[in-house]
């Protein structure tokens, strides 16, 4: 003889709390990626989608794993209902985002960002001076002062100006250059005419001239040429 019914033992149970109602419960964030704690324990980064969770009473805490920032709330899970959150994850950071035309330029703070286009979302707030120094000499370096708000993105665009084609640099760096080019070309005619009139058995003099045309054509191209290399070091 059956002493109890299943839905007697059924509500027994319930009763006792052996039978445990669930709910659903979503969790959206802005940015997402952000860890979902319900208590002491980790359900997951989000979003969270229809997950069944025990009704009942819980602290809600969201974890940004970036900015090592929480916050926390209760939250009530009823029996049978979904409960959806959304919520947006404010940055205590700032972002600057920075191009310039043309593209390629070194970008400075304290020290180097990055080369354009370049962006950097953990920014601290505050007033910075930046430097966009052109990839070439050919263009004028832009400087701006900016300042930069939590939470918000700051956007520098600029086109950088051409700089004057006959500044000292770039005259010296030409004159460098017609000298690397003639002294390595009078090296090489000196060089034929030495081999020439060596093989046609010229007088010394004549043979000794040349190699010493083409040793000093040689000194000559190879001086400018490594001042050339300095020069574009600075």
């Amino acid at each position: 003889m059956r002493l109890f019914s299943v839905k007697t033992v059924v509500c027994v149970l319930s009763i006792a709390g052996l039978v445990f109602a669930e709910g659903i419960l979503t969790v959206k964030t802005e940015p997402e990626g952000i860890e979902v704690w319900l208590g002491d324990k980790f359900i997951g980064q989000s979003p969270v989608i229809e997950k069944k969770i025990k009704a009942g009473r819980y602290t809600l805490k969201l974890v940004d794993p970036t900015q090592h920032t929480s916050t926390s709330e209760v939250l009530l899970i009823q029996d049978g209902e979904p409960t959806v959150v959304e919520r947006t994850i404010a940055s205590k950071f700032g972002c600057l985002k920075v191009v310039s035309s043309p593209e390629g330029a070194d970008v400075y703070i304290a020290t180097e960002l990055g080369k354009t286009p370049v962006s950097n979302e953990f920014m601290n707030p505050g007033r910075y001076r930046i430097e966009i120094r052109a990839p070439n000499s050919w263009y004028q370096t832009a400087v701006s002062e900016v300042t930069i708000p939590k939470g918000e993105t700051v956007f520098i665009d600029k086109k950088l100006g051409m700089g004057p084609f006959f500044t000292k640099k770039n005259i010296v760096s030409l004159a460098l250059m017609a000298g690397t080019a003639g002294g390595f070309i009078w090296g090489l005619i000196e060089n034929g005419h030495y081999e020439k009139y060596k093989r046609d058995g010229h007088q010394a003099s004549e043979v000794d001239g040349a190699k010493l045309g083409r040793t000093l054509g040689i000194v000559v191209g190879s001086s400018c040429l490594i001042g050339l290399e300095i020069v574009a070091l600075f």
